[in-house]
């Protein structure tokens, strides 16, 4: 018997040692990024990488070329943990591609993640006065820095540039950097 009980303790032992070794699977990785600025203000992380849903327009909505669609779309670039002693004002500049068509608005292409065709259309940002802004200009929308959180708000607009507009998904990228006069 006491053979039979050693070789049954070593088989349970051994049995344990297996079931209690620890399995480890690569699960992914987990990108984490961040910036440090010396600016009077740092930008929510709610207006880093915005996505702004311009909406669906038909293409014979566009009474021709230089006008607008009809619809404002509002968006704000937050501003958080802001101070005087960089600088007493803060402005934004936007930057971005612009068609050769009209360099008064921001490119608009058609089938994006594929090759870029003009879409007939550009896009044109607004500030709150509802005055355009000129893309790669320099900037005209300043706040005082007198509060620790500011917003400037905005909106967007198509603008035909072409007479002949392609129907599709359309992409625009622009850019903006803060300014500190």
């Amino acid at each position: 018997m006491t053979r039979i009980g050693t070789l049954l303790l070593l088989t349970l032992a051994m049995v344990h040692q297996a079931c209690a070794h620890t399995v480890v699977i690569d699960g992914g990785k987990v990108y984490l990024r961040g910036e440090l600025v010396n600016g009077g203000c740092a930008v929510a992380p709610d207006s880093l990488n915005m996505r702004i849903d311009m909406g669906q327009y038909r293409t014979n909505s566009f009474s021709g070329v230089g006008s607008f669609s009809t619809v404002n779309v509002p968006f704000t670039v937050r501003l958080l943990d802001c101070s005087v002693d960089v600088s007493r004002t803060v402005g934004i500049q936007f930057q971005g591609d612009t068609p050769v068509e009209d360099p008064q608005v921001f490119l608009a292409t058609s089938r994006p993640g594929e090759t870029p065709v003009s879409s007939g259309v550009g896009l044109a940002l607004f500030d709150e006065q509802q005055r355009q802004i000129i893309p790669n200009a320099a900037a005209v929308s300043f706040l005082p820095i007198d509060t620790r959180e500011l917003a400037f708000h905005f909106s967007a607009r198509y603008r035909a540039i072409s007479e002949h507009l392609v129907p599709g998904r359309i992409q625009s990228d622009v850019w903006f950097t803060l300014i500190y006069p």
